[in-house]
């Protein structure tokens, strides 16, 4: 093996070890954002069975529900991106594993071999981080959902003024 045989196949790994620690950085991020997801799964679980035992808030369980349909959605997307994220990294290992046995075999169609399971392991890699950005997009949808739903309520008017009035002087007493 030559010394331009030996420096390219370097370069190679290192690109082939650096798209893995890439790949393992986004990985803790994806992994973080699922228990964070998975946690807030929970409490709202938890939060609906609390209701459903009371049976007084209708409105209130019919929005827990949504909820809990569009955490769990987005619990599986999640998942998706990190499956699809660990196949990214076999493919990366793969990758440098091919440039490694090349190493001790001197077999040139090695290095294309891994060349093409290096660039199918970026494609990967981006299908991933588009399964993300899709979940991203929609995360904040459930929150502006929530908050609509909560503005419209079944409150009548009258309560709600009151409601208003009443903190408006109580401001105005801690304010004098």
């Amino acid at each position: 093996m030559s010394i331009d045989d030996t420096t390219q196949l370097i370069q190679l790994i290192l690109n082939s070890v650096l798209m893995l620690l890439a790949c393992a950085f986004v990985l803790g991020g994806l992994l973080l954002r699922r228990s964070v997801i998975e946690n807030r799964l929970q409490i709202t679980n938890i939060e609906y069975f609390q209701i459903l035992d009371r049976f007084q808030q209708p409105n209130r369980i019919a929005m827990l529900q949504k909820q809990l349909r569009y955490l769990q959605q987005r619990v599986k997307t999640a998942n998706n991106g990190i499956l699809v994220m660990y196949y990214a990294v076999m493919l990366f290992v793969s990758s440098t594993l091919l440039l490694a046995i090349r190493t001790v075999v001197s077999a040139e169609w090695l290095v294309t071999t891994s060349l093409a399971v290096f660039i199918c392991g970026v494609a990967v890699l981006l299908f991933s981080v588009a399964i993300v950005v899709l979940d991203l997009h929609q995360s904040d949808r459930p929150f502006w959902q929530e908050m609509r739903d909560i503005l419209s309520t079944d409150v009548p008017e009258k309560r709600r003024i009151k409601k208003m009035r009443g903190t408006r002087s109580i401001r105005r007493v801690a304010v004098r």
